[in-house]
């Protein structure tokens, strides 16, 4: 699925913001967003019910059928070979939301990462993403980088 030109844009801004937490199957070796991979990761929710695995660690994205940001979740659990798709199987028991949601973008994040940081990432895209949904999301830390949070060894190199 092609995503909107506007859902795009505000893709890639969510996703340099949370940058450093991701898998490599988001980032290029130079470190950069692979635009290409990044398209791939938004489907729409009929498809993400029928795949098989996905990651265990995620923040996700939901969106209608204008574009809009629905929602913004994430999930970790490790071992899990299914994680988004249980999760969002979980949303989608409310009527409204079956209606209203029409595509995922999943944002797989590193295995290793505490599900603080998880939850910090979500933090990070839904303060980006204004998602009509949902408004329990966590505070990102204004103490600490998500880069110190997603890497401790920068924290103890900075004091």
């Amino acid at each position: 699925m092609k995503p909107h030109a506007r859902m795009e844009r505000l893709i890639a801004g969510a996703v340099t913001a949370v940058h450093p937490a991701l898998t490599a199957t988001l980032v290029n070796d130079d470190g950069s967003i692979d635009l290409d991979a990044l398209q791939l990761s938004t489907v729409r929710v009929e498809r993400l019910q029928r795949t098989p695995r996905g990651p265990a660690s995620a923040v996700y994205i939901t969106w209608d059928t204008h574009g809009r940001c629905r929602y913004v979740g994430s999930v970790c659990r490790p071992g899990s070979r299914s994680a988004v798709r249980a999760r969002m199987e979980e949303h989608l028991q409310r009527t409204e939301r079956r209606g209203a949601w029409y595509a995922v973008t999943v944002l797989p994040v590193r295995l290793s990462l505490r599900v603080e940081v998880v939850r910090a990432c979500e933090g990070i895209v839904a303060r980006r993403l204004c998602p009509i949904e949902g408004t329990s999301h966590p505070v990102p830390s204004t103490e600490r980088s998500l880069l110190e949070l997603v890497d401790p060894r920068i924290a103890r190199i900075a004091s």
